[in-house]
């Protein structure tokens, strides 16, 4: 079967493309949070439109917290782009984002407009999931 650019057979394609998606899911939500965040301290995030109080949430996060956020966002996007091109060094890359990753949700947990245990908990747990279809996708030769 010849599916994404992968001469592989149906069980490689499905982990392929659930690690995109876990992969994915992960970055985009990543990105997302980073381009609240810089509308927030561009002061173009439309108050009006809404509800969320992205300016107390820039205000409260720390300095050192910034720093993991954006080394997670970092890290992130990079695994999401070296899986989209079957690189090796995704897996490599997954696994070092889960340092800033969780160092960002246990921070989290001390801004007052996020208290939301349980998402990084899911998220913890999809992140170990896709660590697990790296290494599989890795060990199949399917990651270049």
């Amino acid at each position: 079967m010849h599916i994404f650019g992968l001469n592989s057979r149906p069980v490689e394609i499905g982990v392929f493309v659930v690690a995109l998606l876990l992969v994915g899911r992960q970055a985009l939500s990543y990105a997302g949070w980073g381009a609240i965040d810089l509308m927030a301290r561009l002061h173009l995030w439309p108050r009006d439109v809404f509800e969320f109080d992205a300016y107390g949430y820039v205000s409260s996060v720390s300095l050192v917290h910034a720093v993991v956020f954006w080394l997670a966002v970092i890290c992130f996007m990079a695994a999401f782009i070296a899986l989209i091109l079957r690189s090796r060094f995704a897996l490599y890359l997954l696994i070092l984002s889960l340092v800033p990753g969780i160092g960002d949700w246990v921070l989290l947990t001390t801004v007052p407009q996020l208290m939301n245990d349980m998402a990084g908990y899911l998220h913890l747990i999809g992140h170990l999931l896709a660590i697990c279809a790296l290494i599989f996708l890795r060990q199949r030769g399917v990651l270049r």
